[in-house]
C-alpha cells in the first residue's frame, strides 16, 4: 500500500493544503491521525494504530495520508516503543513531504491564538479574541523552530528522500504541492480546481500582535519563556530518540 506523510508543525498551512488533496478523493485523507481524538480510538498495540491510521487516512484507490508533528513520533515511541515513521516506511511505500512556514513569528502568533481560543480552523465557531501573550508567543516560536530542526536532522540522519515546500510559496498556486503528493502516491495529477471551505485566518489582530511582539522583545527576557519540558536540541538526544531510548529533559 502507498502512503504519504506530511512532516511539519502546527499552523504551517498543512490543514489548508490537506483539504485540497483530500478533496480529490484520490490522495488519501491527510490529518493528525496520531492524535487519538482525531483517530477516534485508543489503539492497544502499534499494529492496531497502524491499521487505524490506514483506515481513517485511506481512500478507495489504496492510498493513505498522515500528518505528523515531532510530538507524534515522541508519543508513538513512548506509547508503543516504535518509531511510527520508520516502521510505516518499512511496511509500506511511503512518500515524504516536509512543509515549513518561513514567517515563524506569524506562525507562532497563529499557534498562540488558536491555543488560547480553541479556534484551530476557520470553519470552527466561537469567539477568537484571546489576549496578547508575549510568553505564549515566545514558547510557540521556540517550539516551532525546534520542530523544523528536528525534521531536518531526522531526515538527514535517516537518509530519507523528501519533497520540501514552504507555505508562502504555495499561497498563489498550491498545485505543486498537490502534484508532489500525487506523484509520490503514483496517482495521476487530478485536473481542475481543488475545493476547500477553509479561509486565511491572518487578520489585523495578527499584525497588531506582531508589531507589539517586535517592540516587547527588545526589553523582555527571552530565556524566561522557553517551552516547558523541552528536551535539549542536541545530537545526543536525537541519537537517543532514533535508537529508541528515552529522551533527556535535563542538561545533556
Amino acid at each position: 500500500m502507498k502512503g504519504v506523510a506530511i512532516l511539519t508543525e502546527a499552523r504551517s498551512g498543512s490543514e489548508w493544503l490537506g483539504s485540497l488533496t483530500n478533496s480529490t478523493g484520490l490522495l488519501g485523507k491527510s490529518a493528525e491521525w496520531l492524535d487519538t481524538a482525531n483517530l477516534g480510538c485508543k489503539p492497544k498495540s502499534f499494529d492496531d494504530l497502524m491499521s487505524a491510521v490506514i483506515d481513517r487516512g485511506g481512500t478507495a484507490n489504496g492510498t493513505f495520508a498522515v500528518k505528523l508533528f515531532p510530538r507524534h513520533l515522541h508519543w508513538s515511541q513512548a506509547r508503543y516503543g516504535v518509531d511510527f515513521l520508520a516502521e510505516c516506511s518499512r511496511r509500506h511505500a511511503m512518500g515524504l513531504v516536509l512543509l515549513e512556514r518561513r514567517d515563524r513569528l506569524r506562525q507562532a502568533i497563529s499557534y498562540c491564538r488558536a491555543k488560547a481560543s480553541g479556534h484551530w480552523k476557520s470553519t470552527m465557531d466561537g469567539a477568537d479574541l484571546p489576549r496578547y501573550d508575549f510568553a505564549g508567543i515566545c514558547q510557540a516560536y521556540f517550539l516551532i523552530e525546534q520542530s523544523y530542526a528536528f525534521w531536518e536532522a531526522y531526515l538527514r540522519l535517516a537518509d530519507l528522500a523528501y519533497d520540501h515546500f514552504f507555505y508562502e510559496d504555495l499561497l498563489d498556486d498550491p498545485r505543486p504541492y498537490v502534484a508532489s503528493v500525487a506523484r509520490q502516491l503514483s496517482v495521476e495529477m487530478p485536473d481542475g480546481e481543488f475545493e476547500t471551505n477553509l479561509r486565511l485566518q491572518r487578520d489585523d489582530l495578527t499584525e497588531d500582535w506582531a508589531e507589539r511582539f517586535r517592540n516587547d522583545v527588545k526589553s523582555e527576557d527571552l530565556l524566561a519563556h522557553l517551552p516547558r519540558k523541552v528536551a535539549p536540541r542536541n545530537i545526543n538526544n536525537l541519537a537517543r530518540f532514533l535508537l529508541k531510548k528515552q529522551m533527556l529533559t535535563g542538561q545533556a
